[in-house]
């Protein structure tokens, strides 16, 4: 059984490589064995493809996704070849972000008042520049060296990021 449930979520996933860990969660570090810090070569070998970032652009620093990893909701961040962010998001009416939740049982589609019940007084909230009804909320890692971010629009989660400051505190990711 425990086998059939990581066959299903590799199919899932788009073909990240989730060892024996069923139920992957979303956190600060990363996602399944997909790791903030982690080397362009390290990130290829996790999502077992070859990625199609320009390390060149914008002085090094690319946000991109890839097409398996997209029908999950998942782009990336790479500065100077270092994964610095992954994003959550819907990309289209086919992308399935929903599956992808934190350890407190936070995703998109979640309630505002859910995700700041989640998260106490770790949760910060902002109103997000433009749109003062829409909230950035970020949680910090104890050694506030990585977070969470999830923007909501005043009742639900619409996206979400993990990453290394500042890159996940950036619009873009990029500097």
């Amino acid at each position: 059984m425990k086998a059939g449930l990581v066959l299903a979520c590799l199919m899932l996933s788009g073909g990240i490589a989730l060892a024996d860990d069923p139920a992957p969660f979303f956190s600060a570090d990363g996602y399944a064995n997909i790791k903030i810090g982690m080397n362009s070569d390290q990130l290829e070998r996790a999502v077992r493809q070859k990625l199609t970032f320009n390390p060149f652009a914008n002085h090094g620093c690319s946000l991109f996704t890839t097409p398996q990893m997209e029908l999950v909701g998942l782009s990336f961040v790479m500065d100077r070849k270092i994964l610095v962010r992954i994003n959550v998001d819907y990309f289209s009416a086919s992308s399935q972000p929903r599956s992808i939740k934190t350890a407190a049982g936070v995703g998109l589609g979640t309630s505002e008042e859910d995700l700041l019940s989640a998260y106490g007084s770790a949760a910060v909230v902002k109103p997000t520049p433009g749109d003062p009804t829409w909230h950035t909320v970020s949680i910090e890692s104890p050694d506030h060296s990585n977070g969470l971010i999830f923007e909501t629009d005043g009742k639900k989660v619409t996206s979400m990021r993990a990453g290394s400051y500042p890159a996940i505190s950036l619009i873009n990711g990029c500097p």
